[in-house]
């Protein structure tokens, strides 16, 4: 019994293995799909973005006022035919363009003439671009000249640059990690009228919000450039507190690092926002051999959405410079088009994360924050009252 007994168990295990090993392959090849499907899909995504970019800066008005008919002339000079989506009546109210007879579509290269009384205040394209016209209509009117006008970064502007009271706002509330964790506790630290303060909040916890005044360790031994790059703002320095004292960053060489700000509940966006502009600026120091400018950097910015945790993301503009030897700047700005993304009307935190690449001989010596603006939407954090 045995002997016959033996073989089928080895032909058992044999087929086991065949049902086994067919069981991966089919398992490996459905998400080997998934992957390239994934991938597909992110790449039609980007490429959707990226001619969407693309189209909204061939997006060009001129507007010339005629003295003899008392005209405003609206001329489509970019190279693309402009499809207006929103007109702007007066600075707080707005009008579908069927309603009150505005062309929705301007042909690449025709015009519309309009009294200058009845010249709307701005209008608003589908791909989110924002071109101001009563006031440059007017300007000629007292100027006679003709302009050719670029899209403005937002018709609803406000701004919340560190330079002024409003990121120092009891309402603050800036979330921010470092990778790789440091030896000791990261720590916004910033230099203002009455002395040097301290920011390190939890945003489910109100009590921590603010930025407090530095008593330990004590200030004197704080020895931080409060404006790095002299550029009469002082920056929001990312500091580490090692418990006997606050000192730089410092990171190891050719180390990359990778900076995450969230700012918590900041801004409102509304049904009236056409395109909300982000705006932002970080000063950083290294040492060794190269110059900043050669780092790779790669920030990203985001919209987070409070009510449906929803994250809106969108490529920008950079600009690296130096301002002298071993200190860099990282300039640039986003822009998220209402109609591009759809987005809904209530608050939104703002993310950005700035990922630094040296070179390998290259130390990340300081990193700061100078300021973030934001124009189309609007700043829920109060400002602090000016120091006397």
């Amino acid at each position: 019994m045995s002997r016959v007994k033996r073989p089928r168990e080895g032909q058992a295990e044999i087929i086991g293995a065949i049902i086994a090993t067919g069981v991966m392959i089919l398992a490996i090849t459905a998400m080997f799909y998934s992957i390239v499907r994934l991938q597909q899909s992110t790449s039609d995504v980007y490429a959707k973005r990226i001619a969407f970019e693309s189209e909204r800066t061939l997006e060009k008005i001129s507007v010339n006022y005629d003295p003899n008919s008392n005209t405003c002339r609206i001329t489509n000079t970019g190279g693309i035919d402009i499809t207006v989506a929103r007109v702007w009546i007066t600075n707080t109210e707005f009008k579908d363009p069927a309603e009150i007879g505005f062309p929705q579509v301007i042909k690449r290269g025709e015009s519309v003439s309009l009294i200058s009384d009845n010249t709307p205040v701005a209008i608003v394209t589908t791909r989110g671009n924002v071109f101001e016209i009563k006031s440059v209509c007017q300007t000629q009117i007292n100027m006679g000249m003709i302009y050719i006008i670029n899209a403005s970064s937002g018709f609803i502007s406000s701004q919340n640059i560190i330079g002024t009271t409003r990121l120092t706002s009891d309402q603050a509330c800036i979330e921010y990690s470092l990778t790789p964790s440091p030896d000791g506790v990261p720590v916004l630290v910033y230099k203002n009228d009455t002395g040097w303060i301290y920011h390190n909040c939890t945003h489910s916890d109100q009590t921590t919000y603010g930025w407090k005044i530095i008593t330990k360790p004590s200030q004197s031994n704080i020895d931080f450039k409060p404006d790095l790059d002299d550029s009469t703002v002082n920056e929001a320095i990312v500091a580490i507190n090692q418990t006997t004292q606050l000192s730089d960053i410092n990171s190891k060489q050719g180390d990359a690092l990778a900076l995450k700000l969230l700012f918590y509940n900041i801004t409102r966006l509304t049904n009236a926002t056409d395109a909300v502009t982000i705006f932002y600026k970080f000063v950083v120091r290294t040492s060794g051999g190269g110059q900043p400018h050669e780092a790779s950097y790669n920030p990203r910015v985001a919209l987070v959405s409070l009510d449906s945790n929803i994250v809106y993301a969108a490529p920008g503009a950079i600009s690296v410079s130096s301002s002298r030897e071993y200190i860099g700047i990282i300039s640039g700005y986003v822009v998220f088009p209402r109609y591009f993304y759809n987005f809904q009307a209530g608050c939104y935190s703002v993310k950005i994360t700035l990922e630094i690449n040296p070179a390998p001989s290259m130390r990340i010596t300081s990193l700061r924050l100078e300021y973030i603006a934001i124009t189309g939407a609007e700043i829920l954090w109060i400002p602090l009252p000016q120091s006397q």
